[in-house]
Protein backbone atom coordinates (compact mmCIF):
# COMPACT_ATOMS: atom_id res chain seq x y z
CA UNK A 1 0.00 0.00 0.00
CA UNK A 2 1.12 3.47 -0.79
CA UNK A 3 2.61 5.10 2.24
CA UNK A 4 0.63 8.06 3.82
CA UNK A 5 1.38 11.04 3.41
CA UNK A 6 -0.22 14.12 4.65
CA UNK A 7 -3.21 15.23 3.68
CA UNK A 8 -5.65 17.87 1.94
CA UNK A 9 -8.95 16.00 2.66
CA UNK A 10 -10.03 15.97 -1.14
CA UNK A 11 -9.51 11.84 -1.46
CA UNK A 12 -6.45 12.13 -3.89
CA UNK A 13 -3.26 10.39 -3.36
CA UNK A 14 -1.34 13.39 -2.62
CA UNK A 15 -3.93 13.85 0.65
CA UNK A 16 -2.97 10.39 2.36
CA UNK A 17 -2.14 10.18 5.19
CA UNK A 18 -1.54 7.61 8.38
CA UNK A 19 -4.21 8.51 11.04
CA UNK A 20 -7.22 6.35 12.32
CA UNK A 21 -11.15 7.28 12.72
CA UNK A 22 -10.15 9.49 15.89
CA UNK A 23 -7.01 11.41 14.64
CA UNK A 24 -4.62 9.30 16.03
CA UNK A 25 -1.79 8.09 14.17
CA UNK A 26 -2.04 4.87 12.59
CA UNK A 27 1.47 2.44 11.79
CA UNK A 28 -0.72 -0.16 10.94
CA UNK A 29 -1.93 1.16 7.70
CA UNK A 30 1.93 0.56 6.11
CA UNK A 31 1.67 -3.26 7.12
CA UNK A 32 -1.08 -3.58 4.57
CA UNK A 33 1.54 -3.29 1.98
CA UNK A 34 1.14 -6.58 1.25
CA UNK A 35 -2.51 -6.28 0.14
CA UNK A 36 -1.36 -4.38 -3.19
CA UNK A 37 -0.13 -5.75 -5.94
CA UNK A 38 1.29 -5.26 -9.58
CA UNK A 39 -2.03 -4.72 -10.66
CA UNK A 40 -3.25 -3.01 -7.95
CA UNK A 41 -2.44 0.52 -6.19
CA UNK A 42 -3.95 0.79 -2.66
CA UNK A 43 -3.81 4.40 -0.71
CA UNK A 44 -5.54 5.74 2.16
CA UNK A 45 -6.47 9.20 2.47
CA UNK A 46 -8.51 10.75 5.27
CA UNK A 47 -11.72 10.39 3.48
CA UNK A 48 -11.61 7.01 1.84
CA UNK A 49 -9.37 4.20 1.40
CA UNK A 50 -9.03 4.07 -2.78
CA UNK A 51 -8.32 1.23 -4.81
CA UNK A 52 -6.64 2.31 -8.26
CA UNK A 53 -6.48 -0.82 -10.71
CA UNK A 54 -3.44 -0.72 -12.59
CA UNK A 55 -3.03 -3.28 -15.31
CA UNK A 56 -4.62 -1.28 -18.64
CA UNK A 57 -2.80 -3.79 -21.09
CA UNK A 58 -5.64 -6.06 -20.07
CA UNK A 59 -8.06 -3.49 -19.17
CA UNK A 60 -8.07 -3.80 -15.71
CA UNK A 61 -9.18 -7.07 -15.75
CA UNK A 62 -10.72 -8.81 -12.46
CA UNK A 63 -8.11 -11.77 -11.66
CA UNK A 64 -8.00 -13.28 -8.49
CA UNK A 65 -5.10 -11.60 -7.90
CA UNK A 66 -6.90 -8.36 -8.13
CA UNK A 67 -9.88 -9.99 -5.65
CA UNK A 68 -7.33 -10.36 -3.22
CA UNK A 69 -6.11 -6.60 -2.86
CA UNK A 70 -9.50 -5.86 -2.87
CA UNK A 71 -10.04 -7.26 0.07
CA UNK A 72 -6.96 -6.29 2.02
CA UNK A 73 -8.09 -2.71 1.22
CA UNK A 74 -12.35 -3.66 2.94
CA UNK A 75 -10.00 -4.67 6.06
CA UNK A 76 -8.75 -1.14 5.93
CA UNK A 77 -11.44 0.69 5.34
CA UNK A 78 -13.59 -1.44 7.65
CA UNK A 79 -11.09 -0.51 10.75
CA UNK A 80 -10.34 3.08 9.24
CA UNK A 81 -14.09 3.46 9.56
CA UNK A 82 -13.87 4.71 5.87
CA UNK A 83 -15.17 4.63 2.32
CA UNK A 84 -14.05 2.84 -0.30
CA UNK A 85 -13.32 3.96 -3.59
CA UNK A 86 -12.70 1.74 -6.36
CA UNK A 87 -11.56 3.42 -10.13
CA UNK A 88 -8.88 3.22 -12.58
CA UNK A 89 -5.33 4.42 -12.05
CA UNK A 90 -5.28 4.75 -15.85
CA UNK A 91 -8.10 7.08 -17.74
CA UNK A 92 -10.64 6.21 -20.16
CA UNK A 93 -11.24 2.87 -18.11
CA UNK A 94 -12.23 0.76 -15.61
CA UNK A 95 -13.00 -3.60 -15.22
CA UNK A 96 -13.37 -4.63 -18.58
CA UNK A 97 -14.44 -8.13 -16.82
CA UNK A 98 -13.41 -11.02 -14.97
CA UNK A 99 -10.44 -13.02 -15.69
CA UNK A 100 -11.83 -15.52 -18.90
CA UNK A 101 -8.77 -17.48 -17.96
CA UNK A 102 -9.34 -18.12 -14.36
CA UNK A 103 -13.38 -18.98 -15.44
CA UNK A 104 -12.55 -21.48 -18.05
CA UNK A 105 -10.49 -23.12 -15.10
CA UNK A 106 -13.31 -23.13 -12.91
CA UNK A 107 -14.71 -26.55 -12.04
CA UNK A 108 -18.34 -26.68 -11.10
CA UNK A 109 -17.29 -26.85 -7.42
CA UNK A 110 -15.64 -24.07 -7.99
CA UNK A 111 -18.43 -22.09 -9.08
CA UNK A 112 -20.55 -23.45 -6.56
CA UNK A 113 -17.95 -22.64 -3.75
CA UNK A 114 -18.20 -19.15 -5.11
CA UNK A 115 -14.78 -17.98 -3.42
CA UNK A 116 -14.60 -15.16 -6.22
CA UNK A 117 -18.55 -14.12 -5.15
CA UNK A 118 -17.83 -13.80 -1.72
CA UNK A 119 -15.14 -10.99 -2.56
CA UNK A 120 -18.25 -9.20 -4.36
CA UNK A 121 -20.71 -9.94 -1.20
CA UNK A 122 -18.12 -8.53 1.24
CA UNK A 123 -18.26 -5.00 -0.85
CA UNK A 124 -21.94 -5.36 -1.06
CA UNK A 125 -21.69 -5.85 3.00
CA UNK A 126 -19.04 -3.08 3.85
CA UNK A 127 -20.03 -1.53 6.39
CA UNK A 128 -18.95 1.98 5.13
CA UNK A 129 -20.28 3.75 2.09
CA UNK A 130 -18.61 1.99 -0.83
CA UNK A 131 -17.62 4.02 -4.50
CA UNK A 132 -17.34 2.84 -8.03
CA UNK A 133 -15.82 5.91 -10.60
CA UNK A 134 -16.06 4.61 -14.17
CA UNK A 135 -14.60 5.95 -16.98
CA UNK A 136 -14.58 3.44 -20.38
CA UNK A 137 -15.76 -0.54 -19.82
CA UNK A 138 -17.38 -1.63 -16.61
CA UNK A 139 -18.29 -5.07 -18.52
CA UNK A 140 -19.39 -8.44 -16.93
CA UNK A 141 -17.34 -8.56 -13.87
CA UNK A 142 -16.67 -5.34 -14.25
CA UNK A 143 -20.09 -4.50 -14.11
CA UNK A 144 -20.93 -6.47 -11.22
CA UNK A 145 -18.27 -5.01 -9.02
CA UNK A 146 -20.15 -1.50 -9.50
CA UNK A 147 -23.32 -2.98 -8.82
CA UNK A 148 -21.94 -4.40 -5.42
CA UNK A 149 -20.68 -0.83 -4.17
CA UNK A 150 -23.33 2.11 -2.96
CA UNK A 151 -22.75 4.71 -5.22
CA UNK A 152 -22.01 4.94 -8.78
CA UNK A 153 -20.16 7.82 -10.59
CA UNK A 154 -19.86 7.41 -14.27
CA UNK A 155 -18.83 9.66 -17.40
CA UNK A 156 -21.62 9.66 -19.98
CA UNK A 157 -19.38 7.67 -22.65
CA UNK A 158 -18.67 5.30 -20.17
CA UNK A 159 -20.01 1.52 -21.44
CA UNK A 160 -21.71 -0.69 -18.86
CA UNK A 161 -22.96 -4.26 -19.37
CA UNK A 162 -23.43 -7.81 -18.95
CA UNK A 163 -22.51 -9.61 -21.84
CA UNK A 164 -21.76 -13.24 -20.15
CA UNK A 165 -25.16 -14.75 -21.84
CA UNK A 166 -22.93 -14.19 -25.27
CA UNK A 167 -20.09 -16.90 -23.47
CA UNK A 168 -22.52 -18.87 -22.41
CA UNK A 169 -22.42 -18.21 -18.74
CA UNK A 170 -24.17 -15.87 -16.88
CA UNK A 171 -23.33 -12.83 -14.05
CA UNK A 172 -22.87 -14.73 -10.66
CA UNK A 173 -21.78 -12.59 -8.58
CA UNK A 174 -24.31 -11.08 -7.62
CA UNK A 175 -24.96 -9.36 -10.29
CA UNK A 176 -28.38 -10.59 -11.70
CA UNK A 177 -30.55 -9.49 -8.18
CA UNK A 178 -29.06 -6.46 -7.97
CA UNK A 179 -29.41 -5.14 -10.92
CA UNK A 180 -32.89 -5.90 -10.94
CA UNK A 181 -33.03 -4.20 -7.89
CA UNK A 182 -31.69 -0.96 -8.84
CA UNK A 183 -33.54 -0.85 -12.40
CA UNK A 184 -36.33 -3.05 -12.00
CA UNK A 185 -37.29 -6.27 -13.48
CA UNK A 186 -37.85 -5.17 -16.89
CA UNK A 187 -34.85 -3.72 -17.82
CA UNK A 188 -33.16 -6.21 -15.87
CA UNK A 189 -34.32 -8.95 -18.33
CA UNK A 190 -33.66 -6.82 -21.23
CA UNK A 191 -29.85 -6.16 -20.03
CA UNK A 192 -29.23 -9.24 -19.05
CA UNK A 193 -30.75 -11.79 -21.75
CA UNK A 194 -29.43 -9.32 -24.70
CA UNK A 195 -26.47 -8.66 -22.67
CA UNK A 196 -26.07 -5.06 -24.57
CA UNK A 197 -23.71 -2.78 -23.64
CA UNK A 198 -25.19 1.02 -22.67
CA UNK A 199 -23.80 3.93 -22.33
CA UNK A 200 -22.90 5.60 -18.70
CA UNK A 201 -25.96 8.34 -19.90
CA UNK A 202 -28.13 5.75 -20.24
CA UNK A 203 -27.36 4.17 -17.31
CA UNK A 204 -28.08 7.66 -15.54
CA UNK A 205 -31.26 7.38 -17.24
CA UNK A 206 -32.92 4.07 -15.96
CA UNK A 207 -31.28 4.25 -12.36
CA UNK A 208 -28.30 2.32 -12.61
CA UNK A 209 -25.84 5.17 -12.20
CA UNK A 210 -26.39 8.43 -9.27
CA UNK A 211 -23.64 10.67 -10.93
CA UNK A 212 -22.83 11.78 -14.14
CA UNK A 213 -20.00 13.69 -14.88
CA UNK A 214 -17.24 14.59 -17.45
CA UNK A 215 -13.81 12.32 -17.52
CA UNK A 216 -12.21 15.60 -17.02
CA UNK A 217 -14.71 16.10 -13.53
CA UNK A 218 -14.53 13.07 -11.85
CA UNK A 219 -12.21 13.87 -9.62
CA UNK A 220 -14.18 16.79 -8.09
CA UNK A 221 -17.24 14.59 -8.70
CA UNK A 222 -16.11 12.02 -6.13
CA UNK A 223 -14.24 14.83 -3.98
CA UNK A 224 -17.71 16.24 -3.39
CA UNK A 225 -19.45 12.75 -2.88
CA UNK A 226 -16.86 12.33 -0.44
CA UNK A 227 -17.10 15.11 1.46
CA UNK A 228 -20.64 14.93 2.14
CA UNK A 229 -20.41 11.74 3.82
CA UNK A 230 -17.60 12.91 6.00
CA UNK A 231 -19.78 15.38 7.06
CA UNK A 232 -22.14 12.32 8.59
CA UNK A 233 -21.53 10.20 11.86
CA UNK A 234 -20.01 6.86 10.60
CA UNK A 235 -21.79 5.00 13.39
CA UNK A 236 -24.92 6.25 11.86
CA UNK A 237 -23.79 5.54 8.18
CA UNK A 238 -23.09 2.16 9.39
CA UNK A 239 -26.81 1.57 10.70
CA UNK A 240 -28.04 3.12 8.23
CA UNK A 241 -26.57 1.08 5.56
CA UNK A 242 -27.33 -1.99 7.48
CA UNK A 243 -30.80 -1.30 8.04
CA UNK A 244 -31.15 -1.16 4.10
CA UNK A 245 -29.74 -4.87 4.24
CA UNK A 246 -31.76 -6.57 6.49
CA UNK A 247 -34.03 -8.39 4.08
CA UNK A 248 -30.59 -10.06 2.85
CA UNK A 249 -29.95 -11.43 -1.09
CA UNK A 250 -30.93 -14.91 -1.30
CA UNK A 251 -30.47 -14.95 -4.84
CA UNK A 252 -26.76 -14.72 -4.72
CA UNK A 253 -27.36 -18.37 -4.12
CA UNK A 254 -29.44 -18.83 -7.42
CA UNK A 255 -27.08 -17.24 -9.27
CA UNK A 256 -23.93 -19.32 -8.54
CA UNK A 257 -26.01 -22.76 -9.28
CA UNK A 258 -26.99 -21.77 -12.33
CA UNK A 259 -23.17 -20.52 -13.13
CA UNK A 260 -22.17 -23.88 -12.07
CA UNK A 261 -24.24 -25.49 -14.53
CA UNK A 262 -23.30 -23.05 -17.35
CA UNK A 263 -19.05 -23.88 -16.70
CA UNK A 264 -20.08 -27.57 -16.97
CA UNK A 265 -21.95 -26.98 -20.45
CA UNK A 266 -18.97 -27.47 -23.40
CA UNK A 267 -20.58 -24.42 -25.24
CA UNK A 268 -19.68 -22.18 -22.83
CA UNK A 269 -16.11 -23.76 -22.88
CA UNK A 270 -15.89 -23.40 -26.47
CA UNK A 271 -17.12 -19.59 -26.58
CA UNK A 272 -14.86 -18.63 -23.66
CA UNK A 273 -12.10 -20.43 -25.58
CA UNK A 274 -13.11 -18.19 -29.09
CA UNK A 275 -12.87 -14.97 -27.49
CA UNK A 276 -9.27 -15.82 -25.88
CA UNK A 277 -7.91 -17.03 -28.97
CA UNK A 278 -9.45 -13.36 -31.05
Amino acid sequence: MTPPQGGTGDGSPSAARGVDADGRDSPGLEARAAGESSQVAIVVTENAVTVSFNNPARRNVFTPEVALSVVDALEVAASQRLPLVLRSAAPGMFVAGADLVSVRARTTNDSLDRSTGKVFDQLYDHPYPTVAVVDGFALGGGCELALACDFRISTPDARWGLPEVTLGLIPSAGGLSRLRSLVGESIAVDLTLTGRRISGAEAARIGLVQRLASAENLDEQLAALLHELSQADPMALRLAKGAMRVVGDQNRLVDAAAQALCIANPDAQARIEALLGK
